[in-house]
């Protein structure tokens, strides 16, 4: 047997291995898509339109469709990730306060120097947090960026 011999073979065989992988998958696909149907109530039939009354989610996807719409991608994402930065920081100074005395149920109250050194070192710990996050936030969206340009290079190779 020949090297040419043997490249057609393996060629054949990898042939044949796709085109069985894909009518299986295709076969998949198709039960996939009659359980989705099966699951949501969707009815097929064409001739007879079902009419489904707008749900809290439907208003949802629509309000997020004209936000993103508005805004552009690039915006709603930055002002998705600064709400949840926001909403974080919310939580961790409420915590503070707690831990620190600052907080209007913490007995006795802190006054003077101490309620002032008290808001300082939340103010620095706050600032800190901050920084953080948005560090935090950065590395994650350069490794996403890194991870997308990889699986473009792979998909290209491929």
């Amino acid at each position: 047997m020949t090297i040419s011999d043997a490249q057609n073979k393996i060629s054949q065989s990898l042939n044949s291995t796709l085109t069985t992988l894909k009518n299986e998958g295709t076969s998949a696909l198709s039960s996939f898509a009659k359980e989705l149907q099966s699951q949501l109530g969707v009815k097929t039939n064409i001739n007879q339109p079902e009419v489904i009354a707008p749900s809290e989610s439907d208003t949802m996807v629509e309000e997020f469709k004209n936000t993103l719409g508005t805004k552009g991608a690039l915006t709603f994402f930055q002002d998705y990730n600064n709400e949840k930065i926001e909403k974080m920081i919310e939580e961790k100074k409420a915590e503070l306060e707690g831990k620190l005395g600052l907080s209007a149920d913490t007995q006795p109250p802190l006054t003077g120097n101490a309620r002032t050194e008290a808001l300082a070192t939340l103010d620095q710990m706050m600032s800190d947090f901050r920084k953080q996050l948005m560090d935090k936030l950065n590395a994650d969206t350069k490794i996403d960026q890194q991870n997308s340009m990889l699986t473009t290079f792979l998909q290209k190779m491929g």
